[in-house]
């Protein structure tokens, strides 16, 4: 009996550490959560559309697009499980293009939320943006 009641408690106790560890909000930056895996070089091109305004633009320029990459690249973020409640109405979205086909998308939502679609992964992804890190007014000048 108590070797039954041993095994069980560690059973439990393996079970806690495993739903701990895939539960933990994860931070980092958009760069590791998106770029760490994926080849800068392949992208063609970076369409970015505001719902705020309805603008848009359109990049093809590689320097303009290595530009944008390094500026987004460093937001600070942290894996968002919760309520969406309190998000900003209105959003700015990029789209990432690699081999003529939208391979990414990016979806910032106030000064508070990202969202990252995977197109490849089939992935939706949300994120909280920690540490004010998120430079608007540059992602708004692109489209004005």
């Amino acid at each position: 009996m108590k070797k039954r009641v041993g095994i069980i408690i560690l059973l439990i106790a393996v079970l806690v550490v495993i739903l701990g560890y895939y539960l933990y909000p994860r931070t980092g930056t958009l760069n590791s959560f998106l770029f760490s895996n994926y080849n800068k070089e392949n992208i063609e091109q970076i369409e970015i559309r505001s719902t705020y305004s309805g603008q848009d633009k359109t990049v093809k320029d590689r320097d303009e697009i290595s530009k944008i990459l390094d500026n987004v690249s460093n937001i600070k973020l942290v894996r968002h499980y919760g309520s969406a409640e309190n998000k900003t109405k209105g959003a700015i979205h990029i789209f990432i293009y690699d081999k003529s086909k939208i391979t990414n998308e990016i979806i910032i939502q106030g000064k508070e939320y990202i969202n990252i679609i995977n197109d490849d992964g089939n992935s939706n992804k949300e994120y909280k943006i920690i540490d004010n890190s998120l430079d608007l007014d540059y992602i708004n000048s692109l489209i004005s």
